[in-house]
């Protein structure tokens, strides 16, 4: 059961890790401050760094598994068409964020 439990924190914190490095991309869209993405992305990667060292030292067919996964994912992601013609963008659609009078 921990093995599990250890599967999902490195996925979140991947997912987590995945979407800083987005916001970044698009924060004049967002009006978020680089410096508090880049301390949360450094805070993430340490997070990750430390999470899998430990890992693999104290649980390394948990470790495999997280890898094996990880490829899996990225696999499936390059190769699987989209279902259909109306399947989502593969970016998403940004829009201009309009001020609204008060």
């Amino acid at each position: 059961l921990s093995a599990i439990a250890s599967i999902g924190s490195a996925v979140a914190l991947l997912i987590f890790t995945f979407v800083t490095i987005s916001h970044i991309r698009v924060r004049s869209v967002t009006g978020a401050k680089l410096w508090v993405l880049v301390v949360g992305l450094v805070t993430l990667l340490a997070t990750l760094f430390s999470f899998a060292t430990t890992t693999l030292v104290e649980e390394p067919k948990t470790a495999t598994a997280l890898v094996a996964l990880l490829a899996l994912a990225i696999v499936l992601d390059l190769h699987v068409p989209a279902f259909g013609a109306d399947a989502a963008p593969s970016r998403p659609v940004l829009y201009p964020i309009e001020e609204v009078a008060a």
